[in-house]
């Protein structure tokens, strides 16, 4: 008879038991998950039908990219969907792409644009939509937009539709475009950090945060005259889409509290009554209304087609044979060294620009540009290489979205033609640098440094010393060493005399048809226009475009193709197809994550940085 176990065995035994229990479930669940791929990958995707007479459902979830941020393959598929996960990115080529198809498509006959779950865009991307909705538009096919509430750049995307549909319940949130930045000199000066600031530039306030606690009059100067242009671009932009007279969106913001007043506080009211929306509705409603409109389908729904679904249909009509023209998009912020999508590391966009300049077959290269900037040296890097694939006598073209700024700028100097959008971000020709010491800081935590050293520079840059004088004049002539470099190669680049590159620069942004006006960029234009122009240059006529991405490892390639033909993405999709808005204080929180993230990642091995801390925070 075996003894009786005391009670702390029975507790343990107890916890083996549901390990051992929990363990035998997570592995059934994977196996059955690695099952479910396998299956899916031998069976294929099924086919996309589309019916005649449906109307495209384009329904972007998330924010709009020109580089989806790189998400491990496994990962990616365990969350669903693309672009519907917390941190969902729609990617916007995708988006011309299915709109330009569909438009030539006589299957499908108009198109449902939803806006509620679009979390955010740039500037040029939506003017960039919005001109392939108008050729959607202008081959004969209506829009219909639609959306419980609108905010600023939802709103400008809805503006190109025929119909714009709104709750009842709803609101046109106009606003204006700003530029308000958290400060934390203050902050610092309480927690006895110590900030070393080394910049050329009369205008270059990306170290303000840092250094102050409110904006400097140089930077005010700036960006009143910067969002005076895109303010004056966008406002003219929804105005001509809904027949406004001039005027009229200034006065629906200026005057809101006034005109909301004679609609007793109704919104959806008062943005029937001032045009800006076509009809307003209640869910039910609203449904009967679109069928009515664009048709149904043998069960009595709405007869669309989703964007995903419709571009995955899509094939590719273009020769195979035909030379091709190399795109590559550089996306987020410059950093030195190797770095995923969603990021320019120094190193990963040389050798994808060296990789494809050993291709003989492309004919002419397009850098697609989104940048604020970053490390000067990661930019000079790239720089080089771009006009190392010049001097293999191919053209080179820059085609600047939403920002191309400071070392965005840099880079786009060594292009044989640069095109910008008028509302792209651009210049900030300046440089600067940013250590941190914590001397005060541990002196308060009664921390002694102390030590010794072989030179007056050993041990310098120790966060529990101050920095030595040494240092920070050498600092600040390698600074000023850097923006005559810059200037430099500005001047030779743009054929202007340095004085003039000078004059223009001091950090100061500008829209992109200032810096046409003032001689940094060449055209006005999307990206298809520079893609064009590089092909002109390279005297080719029948050309395929070619997206260059960066080196995945063969994991990383195995995973994807699983995702890509399992179908399994489509199968979680409606785990995950709830996405939420993100609220307020979210917002907030991830704004003020956003403005220190840079100043922990920056990783210039000279300290030195052509950065435009403002220019990645203008999304609409």
């Amino acid at each position: 008879m075996a003894a009786p176990q005391s009670a702390l065995a029975r507790f343990f035994g107890g916890l083996l038991g549901i390990y051992r229990f929990f363990r035998s479930v997570l592995f059934n669940l994977l196996f059955l998950f690695v099952l479910l791929i396998v299956f899916g990958a031998l069976m294929g995707t099924p086919p996309v039908m589309v019916q005649p007479g449906s109307a495209l459902l384009l329904d972007p979830a998330g924010i709009i990219v020109e580089q989806e941020s790189y998400t491990d393959p496994l990962t990616l598929l365990t969350s669903g969907s693309a672009g519907l996960g917390d941190n969902g990115e729609v990617l916007l080529q995708d988006l011309l792409d299915v709109i330009n198809a569909a438009r030539d498509d006589e299957r499908i006959t108009s198109m449902l644009l939803m806006t509620d779950r679009m979390q955010g865009a740039g500037l040029t991307q939506l003017f960039d939509l919005g001109d392939a909705i108008d050729s959607f538009r202008a081959s004969g096919k209506k829009v219909y937009a639609l959306g419980s509430s609108f905010d600023q750049g939802q709103y400008l995307l809805a503006s190109q539709a025929d119909e714009i549909l709104m709750h009842d319940f709803g609101q046109v949130g106009l606003e204006g475009l700003a530029v308000w930045q958290n400060y934390f000199q203050n902050a610092l000066t309480t927690l006895g950090v110590n900030v070393h600031i080394f910049r050329v530039g009369e205008y270059k306030s990306a170290v303000e945060p840092f250094s102050r606690n409110d904006m400097s009059p140089e930077s005010r100067t700036n960006y009143t005259r910067l969002l005076n242009d895109l303010w004056r671009s966008y406002v003219s932009r929804i105005e001509m889409n809904r027949t406004l007279a001039a005027g009229t969106i200034n006065d629906y913001i200026n005057q809101y509290d006034t005109h909301l007043a004679e609609y007793r506080g109704d919104t959806a009211d008062l943005a029937i009554a001032m045009n800006l929306v076509d009809r307003i509705y209640s869910r039910p409603a609203v449904v009967d209304y679109l069928k009515q409109q664009i048709g149904t389908n043998r069960d009595d729904e709405l007869s669309t087609v989703d964007y995903r679904e419709y571009l995955r249909a899509s094939p590719s009509d273009i020769s195979e044979t035909a030379d091709r023209i190399a795109v590559i998009v550089a996306e987020g912020e410059i950093v030195d060294g190797e770095a995923p999508q969603g990021t320019i590391g120094g190193e990963t966009l040389s050798a994808l620009i060296r990789d494809t300049a050993s291709d003989d077959g492309i004919k002419a290269l397009v850098l697609r540009i989104n940048s604020p900037g970053g490390s000067a040296f990661a930019s000079e890097l790239v720089r080089s290489e771009l006009a190392a694939f010049k001097d293999s006598g191919r053209p080179v073209v820059v085609s600047m979205g939403d920002t191309a700024a400071s070392g965005g700028y840099w880079i786009a100097s060594a292009a044989d033609q640069i095109w910008a959008h008028p509302a792209t971000l651009t210049g900030s020709i300046g440089i600067f640098g940013l250590l941190f010491t914590l001397e005060a800081s541990f002196n308060k935590l009664g921390v002694g440094t102390d030590g010794v050293g072989t030179t007056a520079l050993a041990g310098a840059n120790a966060l529990g010393r101050a920095l030595p004088d040494i240092a920070s004049r050498s600092l600040q002539l390698q600074i000023e060493n850097g923006y005559q470099r810059f200037i430099t190669l500005v001047a030779e680049a743009r054929d202007l005399d340095p004085l003039q590159v000078d004059a223009i620069a001091q950090g100061q942004v500008w829209s992109g048809q200032a810096a046409l006006d003032n001689g940094l960029v060449d055209q006005l234009g999307n990206l298809q226009g520079a893609i064009d122009a590089a092909a002109s240059l390279a005297g080719v006529v029948d050309y395929r475009v070619e997206w260059e991405q960066p080196f995945m490892s063969p994991y990383e390639q195995f995973l994807k193709q699983l995702m890509e033909q399992s179908g399994v993405q489509a199968l979680l999709q409606p785990l995950t197809s709830g996405l939420l808005q993100t609220s307020p204080v979210q917002q907030i929180l991830q704004n003020l994550e956003k403005e220190l993230d840079w100043a922990l990642r920056a990783n210039d091995p000279q300290h030195t940085y052509a950065r435009c801390l403002e220019c990645g925070s203008l999304r609409l």
